[in-house]
């Protein structure tokens, strides 16, 4: 009696393992790869110069990618992406988000004496 109950549970699941190969097969009825998204981080050290300046002043991130901008002033600022509708205050510390959007959009600190804008760049 257990034997026939392992060779149907066998029987089962070599079933469901051909359901799984038809569904990954193409249209020309060759199997094709399995792929798993993979998600792309990067973080990125921003400093604030006593000229209003950002370091770096240009960011590029390919779209999909999960961005940390790491704040390295300790004094508190208003940093604004309008692009991705971010405005935040910031002060050592850090902002995340996903460059979902291609594009090219400006970046500025909104309580800065001179508005000298830096670029993220989404290819």
């Amino acid at each position: 009696m257990r034997w026939m109950l392992l060779a149907l549970i066998l029987l089962l699941l070599a079933a469901c393992t051909e359901k799984t190969i038809v569904n990954t097969q193409s249209e020309t009825g060759l199997e094709q790869p399995k792929t798993t998204p993979t998600t792309k981080s990067k973080t990125i050290e921003i400093r604030l110069t006593a000229n209003d300046i950002f370091e770096p002043n240009t960011i590029e991130v390919e779209e999909g990618t999960n961005v940390r901008l790491q704040f390295m002033n300790a004094d508190p600022h208003t940093f604004s992406l309008s692009g991705y509708r971010i405005t935040e205050k910031v002060s050592n510390n850090h902002l995340d988000f996903v460059a979902n959007k291609k594009g090219t959009f400006s970046f500025e600190c909104m309580d800065c004496k001179y508005k000298n804008p830096g670029l993220l760049k989404v290819l």
